[in-house]
């Protein structure tokens, strides 16, 4: 009888120290584009940090971005409940690699189109255009600009030009 007992107090330690690694929460302190991320979730007594494993990069910033069949998930079930339960993506895989290998950018990319912000500018790709508002001003490359309908772009004609001081007719296409 001793033996039983003794044997469940150490499935139910086992089980304790599971639960316990369940969830951690740590801050980061290692980034790496290749491996993750390492947490800080203390420090030892000798006053250096104890590092977690290498985690994937998960997805950081605001957004509404719908699951893709086959994304890694975690779901979080407090005291065992589903019904409280809540799913946190689980990083990349072969299957949902990473856009972004560049630790110093946000990075949409998603439904053909990528937003990439990076030192202070903000770019747009979509269906062959290209929109990149920086310090140095607004550069769209490729399709065509309108306004109302009306061409504004490179190509755009006016009508009613006149030598002098007149202004030009509004684009005639």
């Amino acid at each position: 009888m001793i033996h039983e007992l003794i044997a469940l107090r150490a499935e139910m330690e086992a089980l304790k120290n599971t639960v316990a690694r369940m969830i951690q929460v740590g801050t980061v302190e290692v980034m790496d584009a290749q491996n993750g991320y390492r947490l800080k979730l203390g420090e030892g007594e000798d006053g250096k940090p104890f590092l977690s494993p290498f985690y994937p990069h998960p997805e950081t910033g605001k957004t509404s971005v719908p699951l893709k069949k086959n994304q890694i998930m975690v779901a979080i079930n407090p005291g065992g409940d589903p019904r409280q339960g809540m799913l946190v993506r689980g990083g990349y895989s072969d299957e949902h690699k990473s856009p972004n290998d560049d630790l110093e950018a946000n990075i949409f990319d998603d439904a053909g189109v990528r937003i990439s912000i990076k030192d202070g500018a903000l770019v747009i790709k979509a269906g062959g255009v290209t929109i990149t508002i920086s310090e140095a001003g607004l550069k769209i490359e490729g399709g065509k600009v309108t306004h109302d309908g009306k061409n504004i772009g490179s190509s755009h004609i006016h009508g009613g030009v006149e030598k002098g001081s007149a202004d030009t007719a509004p684009p005639s296409n």
